[in-house]
């Protein structure tokens, strides 16, 4: 995985914590078989329900590796500084996330002191020294993002910050000769083919692409959708859900659910849904279009 692609997948929190959720569920497997490794060898019994209990230390690496991501975002040198304390965070939350569970699911209830020793003793390097390693990765990424690797989706503050000559900025009004009226998709055999927007039956993301939805056949392209929004006409085109933009041109018909969202139907037969948050602004625009 190159490092780009590293980028543009931490910016994605759904990816990212599916991918950490996983990793850790694999670092729990590891510790309770290892723990049974050490039970054959010293002819000791093993119990199952113990060695799950004292590996949801593994756990807690969710939450607090995503509280370390959001200080590194705000400044990398407080990211330095906090690692040490969500080390020590990890440490006394450990034993009492074991009393806890042991006290509502076992028979037995250990005590938060002589948890508290075992995870000192057996967790102490490894903990400081995840969190400390996190901090310089953690600031590569985000040192990445702010230098604009090329093919790399724009960070959340790129997106909604104004810029000279773009469609609808503040700083220019909008001008309709600067909206797009082809794009250039990649097809088949490494070409490149370009297509009428008006064609076009809408867009929806498919991070880090978009899906393009053409009467003929789906492309695929590397941008943002709130990037494409911009260089679409919104006389055309409108955002009907935070993941999909409809051309209204292609809009046959729109159906109430009953529960402040509605169905779309095009004019290929696809249903597509209207989110309530995006219902204002759908309506001004389809029925003025009906009406003319």
């Amino acid at each position: 995985m190159t490092l780009q692609q590293v980028i543009v997948f931490s910016q994605s929190r759904q990816k990212r914590n599916a991918f950490l959720l996983k990793a850790l569920f694999l670092l729990v497997f590891i510790t309770v078989w290892v723990d049974y490794f050490f039970s054959e060898i010293q002819s000791t019994t093993f119990y199952l329900s113990e060695s799950l209990l004292f590996s949801t230390y593994w756990l807690l690496f969710l939450p607090l590796l995503n509280l370390q991501w959001r200080i590194t975002a705000r400044s990398p040198l407080r990211g330095v500084l906090y690692a040490g304390m969500t080390s020590a965070i990890h440490l006394l939350l450990y034993p009492a996330l074991v009393w806890l569970i042991s006290k509502c699911f076992y028979g037995h209830t250990f005590a938060y002191r002589q948890t508290f020793g075992y995870g000192l003793t057996t967790y102490f390097i490894k903990t400081f020294l995840i969190y400390g390693l996190a901090v310089p990765v953690m600031a590569l990424i985000r040192g990445a993002l702010q230098a604009g690797i090329p093919g790399t989706p724009p960070s959340r503050s790129e997106e909604i910050s104004p810029l000279p000559g773009v469609p609808g900025s503040p700083e220019e009004p909008a001008d309709s000769s600067r909206f797009l009226n082809t794009l250039l998709v990649p097809d088949a055999n490494n070409t490149k083919t370009r297509i009428q927007t008006a064609d076009i039956l809408y867009f929806s993301a498919n991070s880090p692409y978009i899906n393009v939805y053409h009467p003929i056949k789906k492309y695929l392209l590397t941008e943002t959708l709130r990037s494409l929004e911009a260089r679409l006409s919104p006389e055309q085109f409108v955002r009907i859900h935070k993941s999909c933009i409809v051309n209204l041109e292609k809009v046959v018909s729109c159906r109430s659910r009953l529960n402040g969202d509605y169905d779309l139907e095009l004019s290929d037969g696809s249903l597509l849904r209207l989110s309530r948050n995006y219902v204002a602004g759908f309506r001004a625009r389809f029925h003025r279009d009906t009406a003319d």
